[in-house]
C-alpha cells in the first residue's frame, strides 16, 4: 500500500504506509530526547517543530540517496520503476541487475557517496550558522537551524556508513559482490557468498539488539533487532530471486505458452458469453479478439457478473472488457523471469504472447512459470546430490 508523491526524471517516488509509522516515531524521539538537550529552555512546541523539519530533511536525504542510484542506473540504460520510502528508509526498484561488475559498483557506490556529500554540505552550513549565532538578535532561530543541520549531517554520515555494510539488500552487499566477481568472475558464486555473509551479519545484529533490550536499552535494542531481521529477510528473499532468475533465464515464453486459446469474438453479448464460455469452460477470464485474431481486451467473470441479468442481452463484451493497453503483452522470445517480474509488478496473473501486429499467439500464466521453475529447481537439486 503506497502512494505516489512525485516523479523525478520519469521515476515515481512513492510512500509506503509504514513510512508514516517511522516518521512519527523518529519525530517523537527527537522532540523529547535530542532537541531538548541541544536547545534547552524552549517549549515542547518548538522542539516538535524542529524535529518535524529535521525528519523531513532526513527523508529528503534518503530520496536523494536513492535518486543517485536511479540516475546512475538510467545512464546505463537500466529502467528504474520507482523509489519507495518505507519503514527502513528507501529502496530503488531497478528493473534488472547489471551483470557487469563495473556498472554494478558505480550504481551501488553512488548512493553512499551522495549521503557523505550531503553530510559535508550540512556540516559546512552548520559551521557557518554557528559562527554567526553568538550575539545575533535571531540567536534562537540560528541555534535551531544549527541543531537541524548538525542532526542532518550526522544522519547522512550514518546513512552512508550503514549502507556500506557488506550485506544484501544494502549497497555494501552489492559492492562486495563486485569485488568477488572481479576476483572470481563468477556471478552466482559471488552472490551466494554475499548472501551467507549477509545472514551472519543479520544474526549478529539481532543478537546485539536482544542483548541491548535485556540490559535495559529497549528502544535502541528493538531497532537493532528490527534491522537485523530486515537484513536477514532481505538476504533470504534476494537469494530466492536469484535462484529463480537463474533457472528461468533461458526459458522462453514460446517454450511454455499455451497455444490452445479459447477466445471471445468482439461484439458478442453477455448472455452468449455466459452460455457458451463461462458455463461451458468454467474459466474466470477470456481474451477478446477481432476477425483477424488480434487481441482487443479481456473479459473477466467478476466484471461480467457485475452486469444485472436483465441487461446482459443488450450488453456487448466490448463495453465491459479490460482494454488491450491495460493487459500484459510480450514477445514470444522474452524469457520467463522477465515475464514473472512483469506479472508481479502489474499485479496480474497472465501474459498474452502476441505478434507485432497484435495477433495473439499464446497465453502464459503465473502458475505456468512457477511450475516450470519448481521442476527445474528440483532437477538441479537432484543433480547436485549425485
Amino acid at each position: 500500500m503506497s502512494v505516489t508523491i512525485a516523479r523525478v526524471k520519469g521515476v515515481k517516488i512513492r510512500i509506503h504506509f509504514t513510512f508514516f509509522i517511522v516518521f512519527a516515531l523518529i519525530t517523537w524521539t527527537l522532540s523529547i530526547h535530542l532537541f531538548p538537550m541541544l536547545l534547552p529552555g524552549l517549549n515542547y512546541g518548538v522542539h516538535l517543530f524542529v524535529a518535524v523539519v529535521a525528519v523531513i530533511i532526513l527523508f529528503a536525504s534518503v530520496i536523494l540517496h536513492e535518486l543517485a542510484h536511479s540516475i546512475m542506473a538510467t545512464r546505463y540504460g537500466i529502467r528504474v520503476r520507482q523509489i519507495v520510502l518505507f519503514i527502513f528508509g528507501g529502496v530503488s526498484d531497478i528493473e534488472e541487475e547489471p551483470r557487469d561488475f563495473r556498472k554494478e559498483f558505480k550504481i551501488a557506490i553512488v548512493g553512499p557517496l551522495t549521503s557523505f556529500a550531503l553530510a559535508g554540505i550540512f556540516s559546512l552550513f552548520g559551521f557557518l550558522i554557528e559562527s554567526i549565532a553568538d550575539g545575533n538578535n535571531a540567536r534562537i532561530i540560528l541555534q535551531a537551524t544549527d541543531a537541524i543541520l548538525s542532526y542532518s549531517a550526522l544522519v547522512n554520515l550514518m546513512l552512508g556508513a550503514f549502507n556500506l555494510i557488506p550485506a544484501f539488500p544494502l549497497d555494501g552487499g552489492r559492492i562486495l559482490r563486485t569485488v568477488l566477481i572481479k576476483r572470481r568472475r563468477d556471478y552466482d558464486a559471488a552472490t551466494k557468498i554475499v548472501v551467507r555473509t549477509s545472514i551472519i551479519i543479520s544474526y549478529a545484529l539481532m543478537g546485539i539488539g536482544f542483548l541491548s533490550i535485556v540490559t535495559g536499552s529497549f528502544v535502541g535494542g528493538f531497532w537493532i533487532l528490527l534491522i537485523g531481521w530486515f537484513l536477514n529477510s532481505g538476504a533470504q528473499s534476494y537469494m530466492q530471486q536469484q535462484e529463480l532468475a537463474s533457472v528461468l533465464s533461458d526459458v522462453r515464453l514460446r517454450d511454455i505458452m499455451n497455444t490452445n486459446i479459447i477466445a471471445v469474438r468482439t461484439g458478442s453479448n453477455l448472455n452468449d458469453i455466459f452460455r457458451n464460455f463461462f458455463e461451458v469452460y468454467m474459466k474466470t477470464a477470456f481474451p477478446i479478439i477481432d476477425g483477424s485474431g488480434s487481441l482487443l481486451g479481456l473479459v473477466t467473470l467478476p466484471i461480467a457478473t457485475g452486469v444485472s441479468k436483465d441487461k446482459r442481452q443488450f450488453t456487448i463484451v466490448d463495453d465491459i472488457m479490460i482494454p488491450r493497453n491495460d493487459l500484459i503483452l510480450m514477445d514470444y522470445n522474452n524469457n520467463a523471469y522477465q515475464a514473472l517480474n512483469e506479472i508481479a509488478r502489474r499485479k496480474m496473473n497472465m501474459i498474452f504472447v502476441c505478434e507485432a501486429g497484435g495477433k495473439i499467439q499464446g497465453l502464459v500464466t503465473k502458475t505456468d512459470i512457477l511450475s516450470i521453475a519448481a521442476e527445474r529447481q528440483k532437477y538441479f537439486q537432484t543433480l547436485k546430490r549425485k
